[in-house]
């Protein structure tokens, strides 16, 4: 069983060639927040590419038909949530799924999975990350749970080295991203329990993980996971909803807003310019679709305030992307309520 909960924890930008600043991965950039809602497709294993700055990766050969969505609900408004005291967050990924977490201004950290009747609390929170990440910054971690599984009681131990080990550009099939930070994760694990006799299962998954700041989940990851008793599975991930972010930090935009967030009926977009642009406003849902709103304007130097109604769209997570003469310059999530 894969334990991953990078993808629980999940634009259409056409990156131009050339030198990139060293991406930071921060927390309030990364880290998930209540009500996300993370579109995920299942995939063959592609080759993760090289390590080092200004890389381009190329995964756009990612196939898949299985597409799952998790969303990130309270601690207690899950079945199992007294069984976390450590966590923040949870995410809801359906039938009787859960994955716990712990988000902070350092870390974000695994406090445990839900699988059917299957609880595993870790008495060893897992760090999945730490903040502010930078090139070359590596650290391990090591971390520990206790579960039942078919009646027998199973003790898992774990060390992880996590290392950012390249950042570039990334292409996946649905589009070009750059500013792309890739983290190398490696979990090495053991089961240990008593059926008749002690029985121990080793695991290693070495994967590799693509993140993208704006975006409150990997990317993208690939994996290589073997164990003791079955050997190796191989297979990779990536988000379908993915947020753009800041194309240029240099970009004619001072500043920008979205409010009311939660929103019933309109959204309020104000947009700061520091020169006349041609202004155009797209709307998406939480899969990626467009939803064929659109605001085509010739923006002057100052505060631009758009209104856009939204009485027609039905509840759920949305995502506002604004171009300047043509280009995608960032892209603000917001979510419908009524």
């Amino acid at each position: 069983m894969k334990k991953s909960l990078h993808l629980f924890i999940t634009g259409f930008l056409f990156a131009g060639a050339g030198i990139i600043a060293q991406p930071s991965l921060t927390s309030g950039a990364l880290n998930p927040v209540l009500g996300d809602v993370f579109s995920q497709k299942t995939v063959a294993y592609v080759s993760p590419g090289n390590a080092g700055a200004n890389q381009t990766w190329n995964l756009s050969t990612m196939t898949g038909t299985i597409t799952t969505t998790s969303t990130m609900v309270t601690v207690g408004s899950t079945p199992n949530g007294s069984s976390f005291p450590s966590a923040n967050e949870a995410s809801n990924s359906g039938g009787g799924s859960y994955g716990y977490l712990k988000t902070s201004a350092t870390a974000l950290q695994n406090c445990g999975v839900v699988t059917g009747t299957v609880v595993m609390s870790y008495s060893n929170l897992e760090d999945l990350l730490h903040f502010p990440f930078n090139y070359t910054n590596n650290y391990t971690d090591t971390w520990a749970t206790t579960f039942v599984n078919a009646g027998s009681t199973y003790y898992r131990k774990g060390t992880d080295s996590i290392t950012y080990d390249g950042y570039g550009t990334l292409i996946l099939p649905s589009g070009s991203y750059s500013n792309v930070s890739r983290v190398h994760f490696v979990q090495n694990y053991r089961d240990s329990t008593f059926v008749g006799s002690p029985f121990i299962i080793t695991y290693r998954n070495d994967e590799y993980i693509w993140y993208l700041n704006g975006n409150h989940a990997a990317i993208a990851s690939v994996f290589t996971l073997t164990n003791s008793f079955t050997g190796a599975t191989t297979g990779g991930n990536y988000l379908n909803n993915i947020v753009a972010g800041i194309n240029e930090p240099g970009c004619a935009i001072n500043s920008y807003g979205l409010f009311p967030n939660p929103a019933t009926n309109q959204v309020n977009l104000s947009v700061e310019l520091n020169q006349n642009q041609k202004v155009q406003i797209k709307l998406f849902n939480s899969l990626g679709a467009q939803t064929g709103y659109i605001i085509n304007t010739d923006g002057f130097q100052g505060n631009n305030e758009y209104k856009i109604n939204v009485s027609d769209l039905p509840e759920g997570v949305y995502f506002a992307q604004i171009h300047l003469e043509g280009n995608l310059v960032t892209t603000r999530r917001f979510i419908i309520a009524r």
